[in-house]
């Protein structure tokens, strides 16, 4: 990864047209709330795209209030996220390409600062993300082979000097560092750069996708940033995934997770992976358990983890291209 640049643009160069992309599954309401925050904080010059996984909720009604360019695109069966996302940018007529979940609200206009940003560097970046109550999502990660993943798994991330922070829990962080790959509820970069890398696999229905894509982009010479000091916005996370997955979702992402690692790196390093994760969860879980504090989401991912013993195939990656 190269060393992280400045957290402006060239303000010199022209900036480019926008699209923001988003898929829903049966998540009107989500879209209609996505909608009134972009009418209220961003420039009405943005293409909007909105992907509907064949959900019939009436989604393309929820375009009217948006003033500028728009596109719905209705699909006949339902692709994934990943799937539906490729097709929003196959659509999408701006230089500069945002995608967000419909479950986001925007609360700044600082998310054009972002696609300007990941434009003018040719690079994939992402803003910090806040959940509902105002904390911040896990959306960016280091390295998760090799040393790392351990010193993560002994050293809480609360605990590390920064420099080490930015390798293990880089979204903890107040300035924009490069990473290894970010969350999918919003990332941003060139049009053309996520084209040439799928951007997403469509093989990944649902949870890895972002891992597997931020892995392929570094593989293709494309960087990652998270950009906390240029963008934000909320993440309320009660969107599609919810409704597909009552039960949760952790049983789908060990076993998406450590697919997408052992394509990436083979069986033994993702193994080595497998292991300092599990160390990792468990060490939460008895820490959580002394300070009776609710461990509730790290024993269900535990669990999850240590049920997925089955590997399950992935076919060949999405052909990359070095931009």
């Amino acid at each position: 990864m190269s060393r992280h640049p400045a957290p402006h643009a060239d303000a010199t160069s022209p900036a480019p047209r926008t699209s923001i992309v988003v898929v829903t599954w049966r998540s009107a309401a989500d879209l209609r709330r996505l909608i009134a925050s972009l009418r209220l904080h961003l420039d009405h010059g943005i293409e909007l795209v909105v992907v509907d996984n064949a959900s019939g909720d009436g989604a393309e009604a929820e375009l009217d209030p948006w003033p500028g360019a728009r596109r719905f695109i209705a699909l006949d069966r339902n692709l994934g996220y990943g799937g539906a996302v490729n097709r929003g940018i196959e659509a999408a007529a701006g230089e500069a390409i945002l995608v967000l979940n419909a479950d986001t609200e925007v609360v700044d206009a600082s998310l054009e600062q972002l696609a300007r940003w990941a434009h003018a560097r040719r690079a994939i970046a992402g803003p910090l993300i806040l959940t509902s109550d105002g904390s911040r999502q896990p959306s960016a990660s280091g390295p998760p082979t090799g040393a790392w993943p351990w010193l993560g798994a002994v050293v809480s991330g609360r605990l590390q000097p920064p420099a080490l922070r930015a390798r293990t829990e880089p979204w903890r962080l107040e300035r924009t560092v490069a990473v290894s790959w970010l969350g999918g509820a919003c990332i941003a970069g060139p049009r053309d750069v996520l084209r040439s890398l799928g951007p997403f696999d469509p093989a990944i229905h649902l949870y890895g996708e972002d891992m597997d894509l931020g892995l392929r982009a570094a593989r293709a010479g494309v960087d990652s940033y998270f950009c906390p000091d240029v963008a934000r916005l909320i993440h309320h996370a009660r969107g599609s995934s919810s409704q597909l997955l009552p039960a949760g979702p952790w049983d789908l992402i060990a076993r998406n997770r450590r697919a997408v690692l052992r394509r990436q790196f083979g069986a033994r390093r993702e193994r080595s992976s497998q292991a300092a994760l599990l160390l990792n969860l468990g060490l939460r879980v008895a820490s959580k358990g002394l300070l009776r504090r609710d461990a509730s989401r790290e024993r269900a991912a535990l669990r999850a983890s240590l049920g997925a013993r089955a590997v399950p195939p992935l076919p060949s990656s999405p052909t990359s291209t070095t931009t």
